[in-house]
């Protein structure tokens, strides 16, 4: 991202602060001369009502340094306005998550070469596997028999595992997943998904029974009885059927790939958002990641596991279910991989899940303008054994609560902790050991 114009109100007043603060016979009038401001800026500065460009900023640098800063916590974390503002943000954050995972791994190159890999155009793609006299150049009579044969083989293989082959192969399956006879197939297909998930505890027996749906017209899809004799019904009109006439062989993908991949085309098609081959994944948006130092001195925290885990919500309903343990992040294998498709090494894996949450770490800090920060740490890592293991993977801030507000937004969290109460006499005697303000509490 370019870098903006303007320092933030913080390093603002901590670059003012410190400029002032450099010799004896600073003055905010001097700091503002040389900068050429209006005085009044240095002061709203040092209050956090006005910013420096960085022009301003480069020449104070330049003359007094960079301003000390004190020891911290450093974290990357989203930044909510207060617990309540948290709790009620909680389910649209959630789904936008869900939603940019989904993305990220329909939009992977991984992905989108693993399903052309699984793609055969009828006719063409078999060249790459054969002799054919339109592969020789001159000089093969040079070769003898098997050199020619393998020398015409590498040209048909570098032909048909061509980006401009593989995109043709794409497009054709695109093409297929456009027409009313696809749509009319997902919503069949569906309803017999749920059939499969009434009769079926197993998902690899639902995955193999999904099968059925790919060879059976698909205007009959709903007469099909799990396990039981279909042999009346026609295969005209199937989804094998209409992939030939594209152009492409049956049965390369299964049909419960074919179902995911489908839904999830479909789903990016008709809400405008970037369809599969495209280059643009859903970007982040209600989940704006910040770096924080945390300068204040902790006063409590509290790491444990939850109840019941914090489970997300979904960002594509239709296509998503609960498995045999009845958690909503669980999908049918996609191109016969069980759970996820590996990403390249820097992404590491993105899968279809949910937010699921299983574990949390709570810290109160206590600023020197008396009032307080919180962060809180989610993880998903499921420890069978007593101890509880927290592995972070999501941070949350909370910069600023107020003191007379601190008891109040701390039983907001409570609540969604499902904490049965809190340790209110040591939060309040580790406060007064710190200087703090205990809202309630006669000083003397």
């Amino acid at each position: 991202m370019p870098r903006s114009d303007k320092l933030s109100l913080e390093d603002t007043k901590r670059l003012l602060d410190h400029a002032v603060s450099a010799s004896s016979n600073m003055t905010a009038a001097k700091v503002a001369e040389f900068i050429q401001v209006p005085p009044p800026r240095i002061s709203e500065g040092r209050r956090k009502e006005w910013r420096l460009s960085r022009h301003e900023a480069d020449t104070l640098i330049a003359k007094y340094g960079q301003p000390r800063a004190k020891p911290g916590l450093f974290v990357s974390a989203e930044e909510r306005d207060s617990i309540k503002s948290f709790i009620e943000l909680e389910p649209s954050t959630s789904k936008a998550r869900h939603l940019r995972r989904v993305s990220s791994l329909y939009h992977s190159s991984q992905f989108i070469n693993a399903v052309v890999d699984k793609i055969a155009i009828i006719g063409e793609d078999d060249k790459a596997l054969t002799t054919y006299e339109e592969f020789s150049e001159e000089g093969d009579e040079l070769l003898d028999w098997d050199e020619q044969r393998e020398a015409r083989r590498a040209r048909a293989q570098k032909k048909y595992s061509s980006a401009e082959f593989r995109k043709k192969k794409l497009d054709k399956l695109l093409s297929v997943m456009k027409t009313p006879e696809f749509s009319k197939w997902l919503i069949e297909a569906r309803l017999y998904l749920n059939k499969l998930r009434n009769t079926y505890d197993d998902p690899d027996k639902i995955f193999q029974m999904m099968s059925a749906t790919g060879f059976y017209c698909i205007e009959e899809i709903h007469n099909i009885i799990p396990e039981g004799k279909n042999n009346h019904l026609p295969s005209d009109g199937s989804l094998d059927k209409l992939f030939e006439k594209h152009g492409l062989k049956p049965s390369t993908l299964s049909e419960m790939s074919l179902f995911l991949i489908g839904s999830l085309e479909k789903h990016f098609r008709e809400s405008d958002l970037p369809t599969i081959g495209s280059a643009t994944a859903v970007q982040q948006s209600t989940e704006e990641i910040k770096d924080y130092v945390i300068t204040g001195k902790k006063i409590w925290s509290n790491k444990d596991r939850f109840t019941d885990p914090k489970v997300g919500e979904l960002s594509i309903e239709t296509i998503f279910f609960p498995d045999i343990k009845d958690r909503p992040d669980w999908t049918y294998p996609i191109l016969e991989d069980r759970h996820r498709l590996k990403l390249p090494p820097e992404k590491g894996t993105t899968d279809l899940s949910v937010d699921r949450w299983t574990t949390y770490e709570i810290s109160l800090f206590l600023k020197d303008n008396c009032d307080y920060a919180l962060m809180l740490s989610l993880g998903s890592y499921e420890n069978r054994y007593s101890d509880v293991i927290h592995h972070p993977e999501r941070f949350i801030v909370i910069p600023n609560i107020p003191g007379l507000q601190l008891f109040k937004e701390l039983d907001e969290m409570r609540k969604w902790l499902t904490l049965p109460e809190l340790p209110l006499s040591k939060i309040k005697k580790d406060i007064a050991k710190h200087g703090g303000y205990v809202p309630g509490a006669i000083v003397i």
